[in-house]
């Protein structure tokens, strides 16, 4: 499989769920806020001290600028270059951390020769299409602000641009990969997701990650980070321990060996996205649009096997928690539907205290302020 975060989320959320004409709404009882007052703040963490910037820019419209694609619409998806040309110009970024990849492409070709590696349909578990179009189709070939590759990914698959913004705000706080000036990732800002203990194949993801990067001054290996006060990890780093998801949008790069039995595992345990999800934020968005458009047009019957077991094209809330929990409509994946929704029913990243970056995060005593 090859969606985004199967572990535990964070938050607070309390809603009432409704189901109205086969769909399903939210009544927000509570706000969901993911800022800094939300979270334990280190006694030993410094703060950034350097001037707010000014947005100068009006933000997007609450509504966004597109709208869902039917099913059946990949076969008329507009390329990549029609795409960029609809994105609103704004130099609107509440995320201005995200720079670096904003800037970043992988090398054209890149993606798609990962991913022919690694094929998917194999079994029957995805739509042949699903590796012959869809993952072929995803180069991450864009530059921009943070919520300009938002629009250009959704419209390249014919998403709202909406629902990026509102997975962005649950999987990253929409930091693409916040870390520290010595390599060490500030968790759940851009890496996340734990091994419960090394493994073998745990160890020979770790090691191989280690030596990837789009940029050679972000090849890291995450084995031997000293532990921060800020942004830690959930565990001491040792052999065997680094994060399986990454980027804005939580994209997973880990490929448990046991996901492909009776096949051969993917090549460094590893499903195709790393380096590329990490260290280019148009390589993350597009990847999540690709599984979200996927899974939409019907392209993935292995999920018929998990949850309800009732799978089918047409029902976009039940992706985007597949996306989360690696299942379709448990209780896991339609709390975390729900907390997607709610952050797009409320447009939380419109709201002053989300835009203001600097107070997301801390910076520590000892390593200094991430970036």
């Amino acid at each position: 499989m090859i969606g985004g975060r199967y572990e535990g989320m964070r938050g607070s959320f309390t809603a009432a769920l409704v189901l109205v004409g086969g769909l399903l709404l939210l009544a927000a009882a509570a706000v969901l806020v993911t800022s800094a007052t939300s979270r334990k703040v280190d006694p030993s963490a410094t703060s950034r001290t350097a001037p707010l910037r000014t947005l100068s820019d009006p933000p997007p419209p609450a509504s966004g600028y597109f709208s869902l694609q039917p099913v059946g619409g990949w076969s008329s998806l507009p390329s990549d270059g029609q795409c960029a040309a609809q994105v609103h110009n704004s130099t609107w970024e509440p995320r201005p951390e995200n720079s670096q990849q904003n800037k970043t492409m992988p090398a054209p070709g890149a993606m798609a020769a990962s991913f022919s590696s690694r094929s998917r349909s194999k079994g029957g578990s995805y739509n042949p299409l699903w590796d012959s179009w869809l993952l072929q189709r995803v180069d991450g070939q864009f530059t921009g602000t943070t919520d300009q590759i938002f629009q250009w990914a959704a419209c390249k698959w014919g998403l709202p641009d909406n629902l990026l913004r509102a997975t962005a705000v649950e999987e990253s706080t929409w930091f693409q990969y916040l870390h520290f000036p010595n390599g060490n990732c500030y968790w759940d800002y851009g890496c996340g997701d734990a091994f419960a203990s090394p493994t073998a194949a745990s160890t020979a993801y770790c090691n191989g990650i280690a030596t990837q990067g789009l940029l050679s001054s972000e090849t890291h290996d995450y084995q031997k980070d000293p532990v921060t006060g800020a942004g830690g990890y959930p565990y001491r780093p040792a052999s065997g321990l680094c994060p399986k998801t990454f980027s804005i949008l939580g994209v997973m790069s880990w490929d448990d060996p046991a996901w492909q039995t009776p096949y051969p595992a993917y090549p460094g345990n590893q499903n195709g996205t790393f380096p590329f999800t990490r260290d280019s934020t148009a390589a993350a968005a597009d990847y999540y649009g690709a599984y979200i458009r996927g899974c939409y047009e019907g392209w993935e019957p292995w999920l018929k096997s998990t949850g309800t077991g009732n799978y089918a094209a047409g029902d976009l809330w039940g992706c985007v928690g597949s996306w989360y929990s690696g299942d379709w409509h448990s209780s896991a994946a339609n709390t975390y539907a729900a907390r997607v929704q709610n952050d797009l029913n409320t447009t939380i990243w419109l709201t002053r205290a989300f835009d203001d970056s600097r107070g997301q995060y801390q910076c520590d005593a000892k390593y200094g302020c991430p970036d």
